[in-house]
């Protein structure tokens, strides 16, 4: 019951919060759709009401995000703004490199690959977002299946997502670095910034295209192995990895 209360609390708090994390660029392409928040904070009002046992509570609230959160309708944008919007002030947090440092431009595969292994197994960059900034080009786009960001909007947007403690990131295999681009397969566990802390599970390959003439990272490009909606099913509360 505490955990019903503690929900709809969120809820309450969050509403009439803005959520600019993943707020749409001028380079978008995809249409980011609006989630019904309306819808969500309607089920919040209804479980209010109703005096079901914790279990109940948390089957219902499952059951509630998978119907809600339409993948093919809404975009991560309007998925994750309904979680950021609950903490938004970590949105606010400074990002880990300037940008305005020096670049590594023309740097070797080598010492790119050993950077990017860092940033994979000592940072978990995909949930922290904490690369090196100095190996990509400001103008940057990252894309994942569902939309493409500004490097600045992905970086702010990921550090409000994710819980880096309750997330699981793991290297599948080997980094493998040429002139052209560099690639990496990923397993990993992400565990949500909103009410109950829903964890997800998905595994894919990430594409980095490189400029030819600097070197630089000019391209970041996330393929999932599974589906959206089938990224949702996996969804656990509470449960920390």
């Amino acid at each position: 019951m505490n955990k019903q209360i503690g929900f709809i609390a969120a809820i309450l708090i969050a509403a009439p919060q803005s959520a600019e994390s993943f707020a749409p660029s001028p380079i978008t392409k995809v249409r980011a759709s609006s989630t019904s928040i309306d819808a969500f904070f309607g089920f919040g009002r209804k479980r209010a009401r109703q005096a079901d046992d914790p279990i109940k509570d948390s089957e219902n609230l499952q059951q509630n995000l998978q119907k809600e959160f339409n993948p093919i309708r809404d975009s991560r944008r309007s998925f994750l703004s309904t979680g950021v919007s609950v903490t938004a002030a970590t949105s606010l947090l400074p990002l880990r490199t300037n940008a305005g440092e020096d670049k590594l431009t023309n740097i070797s595969d080598a010492d790119l690959k050993q950077i990017i292994l860092n940033d994979i197994v000592d940072k978990s960059f995909l949930v922290t977002a904490d690369i090196t900034r100095s190996v990509y080009d400001e103008s940057a786009t990252f894309t994942d299946e569902i939309d493409v960001y500004t490097m600045d909007k992905w970086i702010k947007g990921t550090k409000s997502l994710f819980i880096p403690s309750g997330s699981r990131v793991s290297l599948v295999g080997d980094v493998t670095v040429t002139p052209g681009e560099v690639t990496f397969r990923f397993d990993e566990d992400l565990m949500f910034n909103i009410p109950f802390k829903p964890v997800c599970s998905l595994s894919g390959k990430v594409v980095l295209t490189r400029d030819e003439k600097s070197g630089l990272i000019t391209s970041y490009r996330e393929y999932w192995d599974q589906s959206v909606n089938d990224v949702l099913k996996t969804a656990k509360f509470g449960k920390k990895v």
